[in-house]
């Protein structure tokens, strides 16, 4: 099965663009998914645990929160991508990620915690794309009132967590007065 093939714009929402534009350099999805699934893994082990409650501001989330919104956001891209793939022309309803974080019980959980689950439903993401032919990759659907396609979705999911472990580097790895 082939997964050559960069998003569309054209059929994605407008904010999906600087997700795409996260993962230029790279044109085949499952490769790409596949890659990030170990890079991804290893960043969140190496992540420092007296840094897991860790805000860099008082309305922002905790460094948990972040892993687990990546996390949850890709089981709801997956559940977009698996609906538009079977030609499902239900419009999907957005998602709150506010307020999802909000009911989260991020307290309850570790980093260790965390990363497995991050495994386990990237290795999910995959096994569900590694399922579709490159017509069902290209059918389209409507989520939160924007177009989609299951190949934008994927590519979505990928550039996603690349954006939330740039912020992770970039905002929680360094020590709060370092950061005004």
């Amino acid at each position: 099965m082939s997964f050559i093939g960069r998003p569309n714009p054209e059929t994605a929402p407008a904010y999906a663009k600087y997700y795409f534009d996260r993962t230029i350099g790279q044109d085949d999805l499952m490769l790409a998914l596949e890659q990030d699934l170990k890079q991804t893994t290893a960043f969140i082990e190496g992540l420092p645990e007296n840094k897991a409650d860790f805000q860099y501001a008082d309305d922002k989330w905790t460094l948990k929160g972040v892993i687990l919104h990546v996390i949850e956001t890709e089981r709801v891209f997956q559940y977009r991508a698996l609906r538009f793939s079977r030609k499902d022309k239900t419009p999907v309803e957005g998602f709150d990620e506010g307020w999802y974080a909000q009911h989260n019980n991020t307290e309850q959980r570790t980093l260790s915690d965390l990363k497995d689950e991050f495994f386990d439903v990237r290795k999910a993401t995959i096994s569900l794309f590694k399922g579709m032919t490159p017509a069902m990759l290209d059918e389209a659907g409507m989520a939160n009132n924007s177009p989609n396609t299951a190949r934008n979705l994927g590519w979505m999911i990928l550039g996603h967590g690349i954006h939330h472990c740039n912020i992770i580097k970039e905002r929680y790895l360094v020590d709060a007065d370092e950061i005004f």
